[in-house]
């Protein structure tokens, strides 16, 4: 009985331990698990926010350049209104017009040279007396007549040849559509750069 005891004990002993092994392994499984399941469970919540603040910062980003394209649409809308002003004003915008006219037929190579200009400006010119002018100052022997056909325009005038194969814009559109990068540029160093 004593040596069946004995036996038993030892049993137990071993058994115990196996027993308290099994559940020293099981702890360090479970926590080494517990452990991955952690830095995963942190990796995928860091691209999540990482994901919401890039979301965030290009919402943020478009609503900046939003309004800033709404600011600049609104500058150039105030240019052209400023240009309109010019073109009522006959001491400067004569000249320009003049310029305009002179220009066009100095960049058409052609002798006989058609000018287009606005309904506006063929109603408030004479234009025999505008043509005159303007072929004074470009001193050519080029022959110029205004075409009955006005253009749509703020100001300024197209030059084309006869057969209408070569022209050239001098309206302040065009002059404008040439300048607006440049400007748009100087506008946005000026607007955006100083608050910054």
């Amino acid at each position: 009985m004593k040596e069946g005891r004995e036996k038993a004990e030892a049993i137990r002993k071993e058994g115990l331990a196996q027993i308290q092994e099994s559940i020293a392994r099981a702890r360090a499984d479970t926590i080494g698990e517990a452990d991955q399941i952690t830095r995963n469970a942190k990796a995928e919540c860091d691209a999540v926010v990482n994901r919401r603040v890039s979301q965030e910062k290009q919402k943020a980003r478009l609503a900046y350049l939003a309004e800033k394209n709404r600011v600049l649409d609104e500058v150039m809308k105030e240019v052209q209104a400023r240009l309109l002003e010019f073109c009522r004003n006959d001491s400067s915008y004569r000249p320009f017009l003049l310029k305009s006219i002179a220009r066009g037929m100095e960049s058409v190579p052609s002798e006989h040279i058609k000018v287009f200009v606005s309904q506006n400006d063929l109603r408030r010119y004479k234009r025999s007396k505008l043509l005159d002018d303007a072929v004074a100052t470009t001193q050519t022997s080029k022959k110029a007549v205004f075409s009955d056909q006005p253009i749509t325009t703020i100001g300024g005038a197209i030059a084309s040849s006869q057969d209408d194969k070569i022209r050239v814009d001098c309206t302040l559109e065009a002059r404008l559509g040439l300048t607006r990068p440049q400007l748009l540029a100087e506008i946005s160093k000026i607007l955006f750069l100083a608050q910054s």
